[in-house]
């Protein structure tokens, strides 16, 4: 058994200085990565034993695949970075601990490749300024098999963290973006613009980037199956909210299964938590990176099962033995 601490310096102990400041650093002062990660352990919920919880169900629907647990892989590009066939790791690894992975715009393998691996996989895509490129992509992925389409929106331009520019990080060759170059990215997109894009996918669309009620409303009238509350883990803006505190709000404008959250879940017991505030599931993020840093896709896979198995303990503990019921831990 691990745990996150381990989790990040063990991976703090074998990345160059610099892809440890890719990987971990934050906007600005990085306040906005520090709230995440305080919201979410500053969280208690209420015990509701004694309980039957001699069994607890996990199973659950994510994406539009199926999942062993309310957990699935955050989109992260440039992992090439990190190890060569980081995306390929991460891949193999969601598929042995039965979760479902987001695959990066930015990934540093190709999405047939990805494909290959064998896990169940959605395409996470950035607004496109050239409509021909983005409608290529899209149809690869679905080409490939993917289960879903997640139209990040908080990302009008991509900038390095303060750590990065200071370390001097740069993508090494093998890492570049196989798929696209980040210059690419549209900061023109609009609601409108996502309305045309549901038309044009066979896949069931999620809206990331979504912190307040308005946004998630927008989303759904545009066509979203479902939305993602998410501020990059505190990559992006270093005046987001903490995603456990947004998350309240946007779960009570929504009907029905469709909102995942992400942004410093780390644990198990922050899936609870998650889950509690309204959310039917987590994407995991720079957690599954320090595990691959540190241990390759062991080392990936070695992470999700500790937080599924953390997520298993405290539903028990909480009494709970679905996911249902702990979705009204907060009732």
């Amino acid at each position: 058994m691990t745990t996150p601490n381990a989790e990040f310096y063990a991976a703090q102990s074998v990345l160059p200085p610099s892809t440890y400041a890719f990987v971990s650093g934050g906007a600005g002062t990085e306040s906005t990565v520090r709230r995440n990660f305080d919201a979410w352990e500053g969280m208690r919920l209420p015990h509701r034993l004694p309980a039957n919880v001699g069994q607890r169900d996990m199973f659950t629907t994510i994406l539009g695949t199926q999942s062993m647990a309310p957990v699935a892989v955050a989109p992260m590009g440039g992992l090439g970075a990190v190890m060569p066939g980081a995306d390929l790791a991460i891949a193999r690894a969601c598929e042995k601990a039965g979760v479902p992975m987001v695959v990066s715009t930015m990934a540093s393998s190709t999405i047939e490749d990805i494909a290959a691996a064998g896990a169940d996989l959605a395409f996470q895509l950035y607004p496109i300024r050239n409509r021909d490129v983005q409608a290529d992509l899209i149809d690869r992925a679905e080409q490939a098999g993917y289960h879903a389409l997640v139209v990040t929106i908080d990302t009008p331009m991509r900038h390095g963290s303060a750590r990065e520019q200071t370390t001097g990080f740069t993508l090494p060759t093998p890492a570049n973006f196989h798929n696209l170059d980040d210059a690419e990215i549209d900061p023109s997109f609009t609601w409108g613009d996502l309305e045309v894009l549901v038309g044009k996918t066979r896949m069931p669309v999620w809206v990331k980037g979504v912190l307040t009620a308005e946004q998630a409303q927008r989303a759904m009238r545009a066509g979203a199956n479902g939305v993602i509350v998410s501020n990059h883990g505190g990559r992006q803006s270093d005046v987001a909210p903490a995603t456990a505190g947004a998350l309240p709000t946007v779960a009570t404008t929504l009907e029905g299964p469709g909102l995942l959250v992400d942004s410093g879940v780390t644990t198990g017991s922050d899936v609870l938590r998650a889950l509690a505030l309204g959310a039917d599931g987590a994407l995991i993020g720079r957690q599954v990176v320090y595990g691959l840093a540190a241990g390759g896709e062991q080392g990936a896979h070695a992470v999700l099962t500790r937080i599924i198995g953390e997520l298993d303990r405290a539903m028990a503990c909480a009494g709970c033995s679905t996911l249902g019921d702990a979705k009204t831990l907060r009732a």
